[in-house]
């Protein structure tokens, strides 16, 4: 049985993969309206000021590791009678949200650059609920190609 990992890591995918999870992601930021959003806004916009495309490649670079900590759901998803992975994410959006705010947490804790990690801690406290918030769209891109 392919694992996510498979699926979404193959060479010819990977960067298509990551690139429209990061449309995904950029997007749901630029609609942000509330204080909270104006604010991660222009962080996200001094941040690539100096990294212009910053969430492409940490998208890529977190890629393996996300597809690792959705692997248990999805296999989960293969063993249900569900045939929509992206509605599969939605009724698992808890455990979706934790494995994807887990990857992040780590990665972060781990980063040598203190001004990532700085930054992070100043953002981590809403990175969770924009996750739950982005999941039912990211779900939809990742399934589109499991199909």
């Amino acid at each position: 049985m392919r694992t996510l990992a498979d699926i979404l890591l193959v060479d010819h995918q990977r960067e298509a993969v990551a690139g429209d999870c990061a449309k995904v992601i950029e997007r749901h930021l630029n609609g942000l309206r509330s204080l909270r959003g104006i604010a991660l806004r222009a962080g996200l916009a001094m941040f690539k000021t100096a990294v212009p495309d910053a969430i492409p490649r940490i998208v890529k670079k977190l890629l393996p590791d996300f597809a690792v900590a959705l692997e248990p759901l999805h296999q989960l998803f293969r063993q249900s009678s569900e045939t929509d992975f992206s509605l599969f994410l939605n009724k698992h959006s808890d455990e979706a949200t934790d494995a994807l705010t887990g990857v992040i947490d780590r990665r972060a804790a781990d980063s040598p650059n203190e001004p990532v990690k700085m930054a992070y801690g100043k953002l981590r406290s809403s990175v969770r609920s924009e996750l739950q918030a982005v999941l039912p769209e990211l779900g939809k891109t990742i399934s589109s190609y499991l199909d």
